[in-house]
């Protein structure tokens, strides 16, 4: 069973990202391998595994999990895809790790999100160097730092909540509070198919769609990519044991920090990660270490 139908139009894909901040792919999953990893989410359910993020920003009624690498196998096979990371590294370089992975499931009643960009957590006040970094050319995108993508595992409509976006945002300054509304009223919905992947920079405007409907939920996976000089958004490192990073093919280990960077940067006692991996990761990782809220418990007194 083949993960993707057709070869993906990479090229295509990375020059729409850098001209225009987004870009939708059309199946590039086969409705088999979207099946797959919804019965992994279904599995998640049936197991009461922890939902994070649940409060006014991310939604009341929108499943997130995260932590996927610790569980099926089938999470190993996102992030490195053939239709994804080819488009990630020609946005951000091959030097790029996995920022943040998780579900984005909009249940019935769902409010819109309010719109925000996804380099947001880079680019604070004490950050300012990289907020206003220079841009490509006059008139264009900063140079990108981060770049997300939503699966589509289920047909993504108006209704459902498609996820909300801005055409030709990053040439804009980055959005204010106060003009949320004003950028929603603007923006569209990535309507797509199941199997279908959004692309999206991290200075596009965007925000998941309202769920209108009363009895549908819109399934997606975020896989998040930054650039390799970046401090990661989740920290993988502390959250995979080393019998399970050992499974991960060489690429994945790569996106997760366990490579050295172009610049040097990820070394452990001056020397590449990958030969003495096994004696300084974790060994295991508990479930019940894990709060339902997705927050690690307090050591017992």
């Amino acid at each position: 069973m083949a993960d993707t139908p057709s070869p993906p139009d990479t090229d295509a894909a990375i020059a729409h990202v850098l001209a225009h901040g987004y870009y939708i792919m059309e199946d590039a999953f086969d409705a088999d391998f979207c099946d797959d990893i919804l019965a992994e989410i279904h599995d998640l359910e049936a197991r009461d595994a922890p939902l994070s993020l649940r409060n006014d920003f991310h939604g009341h009624r929108t499943a997130r999990y995260f932590d996927l690498l610790n569980h099926g196998e089938v999470w190993q096979r996102i992030p490195v895809h053939p239709a994804i990371l080819p488009v990630v590294r020609g946005v951000l370089g091959d030097d790029c790790l996995l920022n943040t992975y998780g579900t984005a499931i909009i249940g019935p009643g769902e409010k819109a999100q309010q719109i925000h960009v996804d380099d947001g957590p880079f680019i604070s006040a004490h950050n300012s160097a990289l907020r206003n970094r220079p841009r490509l050319v006059a008139g264009g995108p900063r140079s990108p730092i981060v770049i997300n993508t939503m699966i589509a595992l289920t047909d993504f409509t108006e209704e459902t909540g498609a996820t909300r976006y801005v055409p030709d945002s990053p040439r804009l300054p980055y959005p204010r509070e106060e003009d949320a509304d004003k950028w929603m009223a603007e923006s569209k919905a990535a309507v797509m198919s199941k199997g279908s992947i959004f692309f999206f920079e991290g200075q596009c405007f965007h925000s998941g769609g309202a769920n209108t409907t009363t009895n549908e939920r819109r399934y997606g996976v975020t896989v998040d990519y930054c650039a390799g000089y970046l401090r990661t958004q989740e920290n993988f490192l502390l959250t995979l044991p080393h019998d399970r990073v050992s499974q991960f093919d060489r690429e994945l280990r790569k996106l997760v920090g366990l490579w050295l960077s172009e610049g040097g940067l990820g070394h452990v006692y001056q020397h590449h990660p990958e030969g003495i991996m096994s004696a300084v990761a974790m060994k295991s990782v508990r479930a019940s270490d894990v709060t339902g809220a997705g927050r690690t418990k307090a050591p017992e007194p």
